[in-house]
């Protein structure tokens, strides 16, 4: 069994690379040749002032790479209000430190192959779903990028759109104005601006990455021929997707995590129980990201259109299609730690 840390993920993954391990994923998702496992998210009361604990767990089977993914979170989470807007935020209690594992199984002998941290993974899927989708539903002569936030997913959404599209202007916006220089120093040839309205003004592709719990994108700002996306639900409303021509979901079959709250827990907000998700009828009317890879429905046809990328909830295929070459790629170099197999076997019968 292979273990191996965020750094080796780091050199092992680029976002072409898992762009392209995840596109043939999703397309055998929508022909029914990969099973997933939903998202669950179990929440508990915490000794810590102002938090509740959270078990997160989601996977996924892909027979074509041989492999099952088990992705899970043990957070600390918190609600702050930031700027004026509640986030999410979870808190590194663990010795300073966060708690994310992916474990890869393999379908032939049910041996576990491989286990990693989450985060740099996590971070890798998420912008490469969104550059997937970009890929398909920008114009072809897209120019300029607004970005709104400054955090460790907004660094992924940049990779990946600069992956699809040749952008002459990026423009970066977060309320907080030392977050907008470290992103800006950390990237190269991008603008801080210090409005939310500088940074989307006439933009071809404007793209949301933050932990909000409310919307950050405005109808208004909607004009003909912008791709708009998003990593959080929260981050869009109903009306911005009535304001576009051609909307896709990341997985219509599940609309966000199902929460299993113990009774009595505090401090937990009901941040998805109510949001255009719910409607049972725009979820009938999206797509979603597998459809439009493997061309079950059709992308932007009109330069004038407006198209939206809604990431709704994570997959944990994901994680099979970028763990599984994670793990190749880790075999062919030599990288990685091996530990005995027989850790994580047993010789009596479950």
């Amino acid at each position: 069994m292979l273990v191996l840390s965020n750094d080796e993920i780091t050199r092992l993954l680029t976002m072409q690379d898992t762009m392209a391990a995840l596109e043939p994923m999703y397309r055998d998702y929508a022909d029914s040749r990969a099973l997933l496992s939903p998202r669950f998210d179990n929440m508990s009361p915490t000794p810590h002032a102002g938090a509740y604990y959270a078990f997160k767990h989601m996977g996924g089977a892909w027979p074509a790479q041989g492999v099952q993914a088990l992705r899970i979170n043990s957070d600390i989470c918190t609600h702050p209000v930031i700027a004026g807007k509640p986030r999410r935020v979870k808190q590194p209690m663990a010795d300073g430190r966060w708690v994310g594992l992916v474990l890869l199984f393999s379908t032939e002998t049910g041996k576990l192959l491989a286990m990693f941290p989450d985060g740099v993974m996590q971070r890798m899927r998420v912008g490469a779903a969104s550059g997937l989708a970009l890929k398909h539903l920008a114009r072809e002569d897209v120019s300029t990028l607004a970005l709104i936030g400054t955090g460790w997913q907004a660094g992924s959404q940049l990779m990946a759109a600069r992956a699809v599209r040749n952008f002459r202007e990026v423009r970066v916006y977060s309320p907080r104005r030392e977050s907008r220089e470290a992103f800006v120093a950390e990237y190269a040839d991008v603008r801080a601006v210090d409005s939310v309205e500088a940074c989307v003004a006439g933009a071809d592709v404007i793209l949301a990455a933050t932990s909000s719990m409310v919307p950050v994108i405005d109808p208004k700002w909607l004009e003909p021929g912008v791709h708009v996306g998003c990593i959080k639900s929260q981050e869009i409303d109903g009306a911005v997707l009535d304001r576009c021509d051609r909307v896709f979901v990341h997985n219509r079959k599940q609309a966000k995590q199902y929460n299993n709250v113990l009774p009595g827990t505090p401090n937990v907000k009901e941040e998805h129980e109510e949001g255009w998700w719910k409607d049972p009828v725009r979820r009938e009317r999206y797509p979603d990201l597998g459809e439009l890879l493997s061309e079950r429905a059709p992308g932007r046809e009109r330069a004038d259109e407006i198209t939206c990328f809604a990431n709704n909830v994570g997959m944990g295929l994901q994680f099979a299609a970028a763990g599984a070459l994670a793990l190749r790629k880790a075999r062919e170099r030599g990288v990685g730690k091996e530990l005995p197999d027989d850790w994580f076997t047993e010789n009596v019968h479950p």
